[in-house]
């Protein structure tokens, strides 16, 4: 299935870009494994640290303090930072806690917010997940394709 919407949007030309924090790479690792990827593949940030949001993707600082980095505003800020950085057509943040420690005292292990924006059309979504560390990154990648797929055909 995540080959298959890997090769739609090859094939489409569209461009692509993520901002990944808990899936710490794993969505441009499967895109950039299937062939004539490098002709709409962007790039991609892994910013595992505030630090790092704050510095590519312009995450405010103030908005980290108020609602926590896993949080569907820093999730949405990601994008939006992410889609100022690359213009790719197909732009998608990831910020969660894949656990098996609670790294923000205020969220839940498994919780994970998802920013997608698709042209001009911005969606922020909010995942309960259970299940190991390994888990829940596999179930955040295939969401974030699902989603994008689904788009996609709507289109």
């Amino acid at each position: 299935m995540i080959k298959d919407t890997v090769e739609k949007i090859i094939k489409s030309n569209i461009s692509i870009s993520f901002a990944e924090s808990a899936t710490g790479g794993s969505l441009a690792s499967i895109f950039t494994k299937i062939p004539g990827a490098s002709n709409v593949f962007k790039g991609s940030f892994v910013t595992y640290s505030d630090e790092y949001k704050i510095k590519y993707l312009g995450v405010k600082k103030d908005t980290i303090d108020k609602y926590g980095v896993v949080s569907k505003e820093v999730a949405l800020e990601m994008v939006v930072g992410l889609k100022k950085e690359t213009n790719a057509d197909i732009c998608a943040s990831v910020t969660g806690n894949a656990g098996p420690s609670k790294g923000d005292p205020n969220e839940p292990v498994g919780r994970v917010y998802v920013g997608l924006i698709i042209k001009d059309d911005k969606n922020v979504f909010e995942l309960n997940l259970t299940g190991t560390r390994e888990d829940i990154i596999n179930s955040t990648v295939e969401f974030v394709y699902s989603k994008i797929d689904e788009k996609l055909t709507d289109e």
